[in-house]
């Protein structure tokens, strides 16, 4: 069973815990191990100043590990951008850890943003994705993502080059 749920400054250590484990797992996030800002006051100053909608949200997935205890599953940031041109619009970094894959954890996290964007008003969420990270690329697609830009030689994995791309979606009654 997997439980969503939007974050406060008391998930800090939590949040950051999950964060550098998943910097050791994946390639497909960001920051290599030891790049990433791990001051978890830091983060719960962060957290506790968040304000959404205004500035955005993060919601963490819960879910009970191979070890048999309840633990952060993954994340979802949501960013808002603060000038009026751009209020509309979110973007999106999430990250799953390696055992709940396929566990449903990425479409309830999609979900839940949904939902949250429509209450709050906003009408397009936007993200970037590796093109090789088939089963992201997998998800999005099937929450009704599309491919909207080709970035090639984005990044640099294993001392080689790879592409990105950039999805989004409007979400229903939003039309351009």
């Amino acid at each position: 069973m997997i439980e969503i749920r939007e974050i406060t400054g008391d998930d800090a250590e939590a949040l950051v815990k999950l964060m550098l484990q998943l910097d050791r797992e994946t390639k497909y996030l960001l920051y290599e191990p030891g790049e990433r800002p791990a001051d978890v006051r830091e983060w719960k100053k962060k957290l506790t100043s968040m304000k959404p909608p205004e500035n955005g949200t993060v919601f963490a997935a819960e879910g009970i590990g191979h070890d048999g205890e309840m633990r952060m599953a993954g994340y979802l940031e949501v960013r808002r951008m603060p000038w009026q041109k751009v209020r509309h619009r979110v973007y999106i970094v999430i990250g799953i850890l390696q055992q709940f894959a396929g566990r449903g954890v990425g479409t309830r996290l999609m979900s839940e943003l949904e939902t949250w964007c429509r209450k709050h008003g906003i009408n397009r969420i936007c993200l970037t994705v590796i093109e090789e990270n088939k089963a992201a690329v997998a998800l999005y697609k099937k929450m009704g993502y599309r491919i909207e830009g080709h970035h090639p030689k984005s990044m640099r994995i294993d001392g080689r080059y790879v592409d990105e791309l950039t999805m989004g979606k409007d979400l229903e009654g939003f039309s351009t």
